[in-house]
């Protein structure tokens, strides 16, 4: 049986499942010890029916994240009772693509750490450009008022920015309190991306008037900018979450 509990952030969500992680795909593992955090990243499925939307016609159904290294921060009591705090960084023997949509929740890769008593554990995700490829992108279509459509692409090329990094932490719900976690309760950390609501301060009519390129509606930094800056705010906004552990 399976225990998820769901963090409500506003763009971006996080389950945490005490659950022995399987290995499907041989996904990477990164680290030693007995515990095995699975991380998972895949796009929310389309907003609530009767949410608002100011752009109601836009559709987001893939993407994409390039992971150059995790760092973990933990923070915890060792079994003489001696407080201790580590910091580590794994890098992927290369770039790690990422790939998602709304019906992936697999696991994408694997922190391994020795079993203990963790006050807090924090992860961070190094987002970079890759083989003249973004960060992140988004893909999807546009359907237009007058009943067309384009394809839509958003990306963002960080040039390996911090701000653009994916961070989560997990924390006890009480400063002095700890959380034990084994071979047995191996979490499973799944972010689920509300790309569409990272949009919704961009209005139907901006996205009217965008510029195509090649027949795309395309939004980078360079072209279409004033969109980007909206959503660009909305993602750096999103990216720390903090979850409370019972």
């Amino acid at each position: 049986m399976k225990n998820y509990l769901i963090l409500p952030a506003l763009l971006l969500f996080l389950a945490f499942s005490f659950s022995s992680c399987s290995e499907d795909n041989n996904p990477d593992v990164l680290g030693t010890g007995e515990v095995k955090i699975g991380m998972g990243i895949k796009l929310q499925n389309s907003v609530n029916p009767g949410a608002r939307l100011t752009n109601a016609g836009l559709e987001i159904n893939s993407g994409f994240i390039q992971v150059k290294e995790v760092e973990l921060e933990t923070e915890g009591v060792d079994d003489s009772g001696r407080e201790f705090e580590k910091e580590l960084e794994y890098r992927f023997p290369e770039i790690k693509k990422i790939t998602f949509d709304e019906f992936d929740s697999g696991v994408d890769f694997f922190i391994a750490i020795p079993a203990g008593n963790y006050e807090e554990i924090e992860v961070e995700l190094d987002l970079i450009d890759n083989r003249n490829q973004p960060s992140l992108e988004l893909n999807g279509n546009f359907n237009k008022q007058d009943g067309s459509a384009v394809p839509f692409k958003f990306q963002v090329f960080g040039d390996d920015d911090d701000d653009w990094d994916f961070e989560v932490e997990l924390e006890a719900e009480d400063d002095d309190d700890l959380f034990f976690l084994d071979a047995v309760n191996n979490p499973l950390a799944l972010f689920q991306i509300n790309a569409e609501g990272w949009f919704s301060g961009v209005s139907t009519s901006e996205l009217e008037a965008a510029e195509l390129t090649d027949g795309v509606l395309l939004i980078t930094k360079q072209i279409n900018g004033s969109i980007f800056r909206k959503v660009e705010q909305r993602i750096k906004d999103s990216t720390e979450i903090e979850l409370k552990m019972n």
